[in-house]
């Protein structure tokens, strides 16, 4: 996460210079000032600007997009007695840097956001905490709502939070286990459908076939790898097209695609990079040697003694996956389509409770 100081003063410099000696940053002074804040804006994951707040309100203003998009912003006083969170102050993570900041001025964080005044859980806070991607995030504000009028909500899960616990026990949350729903029958869920509580699920796969009536916001853990194996200049179409098919065969989200991997004869294949871009995942190569040291024959991997022949190796799609996953849980070996081979695997995010 990158940040970028801005000052005008000489004791605002002092401050900058202060708080990037433990937090680093780049410093930028008065010199073309405007013209840097608004770049800053779409360059830098946090900005910190020690200056009064209606001057950065005012640049930053047309600039605004999302809170899904927009970086954190602070803003502090030149003697640091207050570190304000002004903009995406969850998502962005504008009120743990407010704190931090604070911290290292000695100053005190001001932070507005209804949950955190109210000591309530915030789902976008918690899902960036855990690496989650929200799906509806429209829906967000009826289940902060809800918290916040001191009414309970549905959760709808396997994993377990220390940070969910309690609401547990208090009954604010009330939880229903997502292999249970999947096995249950079309009464169970039909009652489930129709008892009006807002609900929040936690889930790589679990969707209501039928939309309830009532808000709920779905948050998929990102803990799926896919491993991708195909011949030489395959087109990124048809790969993206043959990945969202084993994901949607498998029953999971999309959003919950941790990575993409594949071997480094193929690092550089066009085709699986543009797909790794577009669906905003990191592309992580394997290294050769690590997958012949793979037991495949034991792991009931398929091989193929042509693949072997062509990359020196007995897998490519699955081996890399189950590697990128930390050797995880084989969900599809192998599957193939004209030049290309898709496997997922799933990785353990440590409270899986599956």
């Amino acid at each position: 996460m990158n940040t970028a100081y801005f000052y005008l003063t000489s004791e605002g410099e002092q401050l900058a210079r202060k708080l990037s000696a433990s937090h680093p940053g780049d410093l930028y002074g008065k010199e073309n000032f405007k013209e840097n804040l608004r770049a800053g804006f779409s360059r830098y994951d946090y900005l910190v600007c020690i200056m009064a707040t209606g001057i950065v309100v005012r640049i930053l203003a047309p600039l605004i997009v999302h809170k899904t998009s927009d970086p954190g912003v602070v803003v502090l006083d030149q003697k640091g007695r207050h570190a304000i969170s002004l903009l995406s102050g969850h998502l962005g993570g504008a009120n743990d840097l407010a704190r931090e900041m604070a911290f290292l001025s000695g100053g005190e964080a001001v932070i507005t956001t209804a949950t955190d005044v109210a000591g309530e859980l915030s789902f976008d806070t918690f899902a960036k905490k855990y690496h989650m991607s929200i799906e509806n995030i429209g829906q967000l504000k009826h289940i902060s709502g809800t918290l916040l009028e001191g009414k309970p909500i549905r959760l709808i899960t396997n994993y377990s939070f220390d940070e969910l616990d309690e609401s547990i026990k208090k009954g604010k949350m009330l939880l229903h286990r997502t292999d249970s729903l999947q096995n249950a029958n079309e009464v169970a869920l039909t009652t489930l459908l129709s008892d009006p509580l807002p609900t929040v699920v936690i889930d790589e796969c679990f969707t209501f076939a039928t939309p309830p009536t009532y808000p709920v916001l779905y948050l998929r853990p990102r803990t799926i790898c896919a491993g991708i194996g195909c011949k030489r200049n395959m087109d990124g179409e048809s790969i993206e097209n043959a990945l969202l098919s084993v994901l949607k065969d498998a029953g999971l989200s999309p959003l919950s695609l941790k990575c993409i991997s594949t071997i480094p004869l193929k690092a550089d294949e066009p085709g699986i990079q543009s797909t790794a871009s577009h669906l905003q995942v990191p592309l992580t190569i394997i290294p050769t040697e690590e997958i012949e040291a793979l037991d495949i024959h034991s792991l009931g991997i398929q091989t193929s003694d042509f693949v072997s022949a062509q990359t020196g190796v007995l897998s490519v799609s699955t081996a890399s996956s189950y590697l990128a996953s930390g050797k995880g849980r084989i969900l599809k070996d192998k599957v193939k389509f004209k030049g290309i081979t898709i496997a997922l695997c799933q990785s353990e995010m440590g409270c899986r409770t599956k």
